[in-house]
């Protein structure tokens, strides 16, 4: 058999059925009908998993038994297809869900759009939850969160572009911004970044952060991932880009600064002192989310005459029976909370919250009682754990929580001191951090960002 034999169709028809069963592997789902069309037999191709049959039905199969017209294309005329001659190109079309049409006679083949259009309703955001604004999200279809876009973004400069990877899971992904506003060094430096991973099988959006981001060692995300499209269009408009891989529920965004780990798309739908409270309420909460344990321990174990004389004595008296340092008093609550936030993640939602509940109040209540952590403790973790649920972005918020046990260590070490060189070397590392080759944090912008909200018309 000849090389292009193997390649190319020709008009032998059962060796071409032959050669495409071979490249499918005899794949059980591989569905093959003989019909007729004006006294030719026709195959009709198709994997019976990832098509709409009743499409099939209705537009292939009906016209072709009415035999409507002399010709297969002025047939299918009312459907859109593709002309295809080797033998590639109709595998990779079959796995894409589309209807491979065969005639006798004929060295072409006709690739018909069948792929079937099941996929998950809009519904609300289950992580980024907010009570004013839209209460859509994305979806894992990449034209469908497009679509949530161009709602919103009715002009021109609005532009998408496709790419295919991984030579098994051909998965696409599309890269959407607006021509005007992005800045195109980054753009091209994306684009770049993105052609590394072709030789790489990709199947989840961890794949792409790892490839967008500058720093993939740093804890701290260098790329956004959001479920909302108004949070998304927010940051085209700012020149970011957005990008979708299919099957995920949630936009990539980059650039991305510090700053927009701390903002929600409700902030923008507030009056513009209740925007500043938040914000300013969410960098406190950052703030207390990593020193807030480590600055306890140094004032428990080192500083104590710090304190006013009556809360030294409320303090020694809460932990004069506990027999452990503070130090590993904090390591074990941490590690508990870190264990019943997985353990409520884990569960149904129908009883993850009772769980939550209940396994803090008990677990709280026993560990105070017996002496094994003082009840102070518990109170600071207490405070802690909530200020970093605080964060809009749950990546953020789980690397704030892992960023305060460095500083535990160095607390109990070196007391003020120890926390003073982990704060050093931590805003040396946000310093010297980029996202797409842009700034990651530029100058404390707490209220740069909110003033542009202030109201610029009226009376006063």
């Amino acid at each position: 058999m000849t090389e292009s034999s193997r390649e190319f169709l020709t008009a032998d028809l059962s060796h071409n059925l032959k050669i495409i069963e071979e490249k499918m592997n005899n794949t059980a789902d591989l569905k093959i009908r003989k019909l007729s069309f004006h006294g030719k037999t026709i195959f009709l191709l198709y994997l019976d998993t990832i098509t709409d049959k009743e499409s099939i039905e209705m537009h292939i199969i009906n016209p072709i038994n009415k035999q409507i017209s002399e010709s297969i294309e002025g047939t299918l005329s009312a459907k859109q297809f593709s002309i295809l001659t080797t033998f590639n190109d109709i595998s990779n079309s079959l796995v894409e869900g589309n209807t491979i049409l065969l005639m006798q006679d004929g060295n072409i083949a006709y690739s018909i759009a069948t792929l079937t259009d099941e996929k998950r309703a809009i519904n609300e955001s289950l992580n980024e939850k907010v009570t004013m604004g839209a209460h859509d999200s994305f979806v894992e279809n990449a034209s469908t969160n497009i679509a949530l876009l161009r709602k919103r973004l009715r002009s021109a400069d609005f532009k998408v572009e496709y790419q295919k990877f991984g030579t098994t899971t051909n998965v696409e992904v599309a890269i959407c911004y607006i021509e005007s506003k992005v800045d195109p060094a980054v753009l091209h430096s994306i684009k770049s970044r993105l052609e590394k991973i072709n030789n790489t099988e990709l199947y989840n959006a961890r794949q792409l952060q790892e490839i967008l981001e500058d720093y993939p060692y740093s804890p701290f995300p260098q790329t956004l991932r959001s479920e909302r499209p108004d949070r998304a269009v927010i940051n085209l408009l700012k020149g970011s880009t957005v990008i979708f891989l299919e099957h995920e529920p949630s936009a990539l965004i980059t650039p991305v600064s510090f700053y927009s780990f701390l903002r929600s798309p409700e902030d923008y739908n507030s009056r513009w002192f209740v925007n500043l409270f938040y914000y300013s309420l969410r960098l406190l909460a950052f703030i207390m989310s990593v020193t807030l344990p480590a600055f306890y321990i140094a004032v428990n174990a080192y500083h104590s005459s710090i304190l006013p004389v009556s809360t030294f004595y409320t303090l020694k008296l809460s932990v004069l029976n506990v027999p452990f340092h503070p130090f590993i008093e904090a390591v074990m609550m941490q590690i508990i909370l870190e264990l019943l936030k997985e353990a409520s993640v884990r569960l149904p939602s129908a009883v993850a919250q009772t769980i939550g509940t209940v396994g803090a109040i008990v677990i709280g209540s026993a560990i105070v009682q017996t002496n094994f952590i003082s009840n102070t403790m518990v109170v600071v973790i207490a405070i802690t754990a909530v200020s970093s649920f605080v964060m809009p972005i749950g990546e953020m918020s789980t690397t704030i929580r892992l960023m305060s046990f460095p500083l535990i260590f160095l607390a109990a070490l070196f007391g003020f001191i120890g926390i003073a060189f982990g704060l050093m070397v931590y805003t040396t590392h946000l310093v010297k951090l980029t996202s797409a080759g842009k700034a990651y944090v530029d100058s404390p912008n707490i209220l740069q960002s909110t003033l542009k909200k202030a109201p610029n018309k009226g009376k006063a």
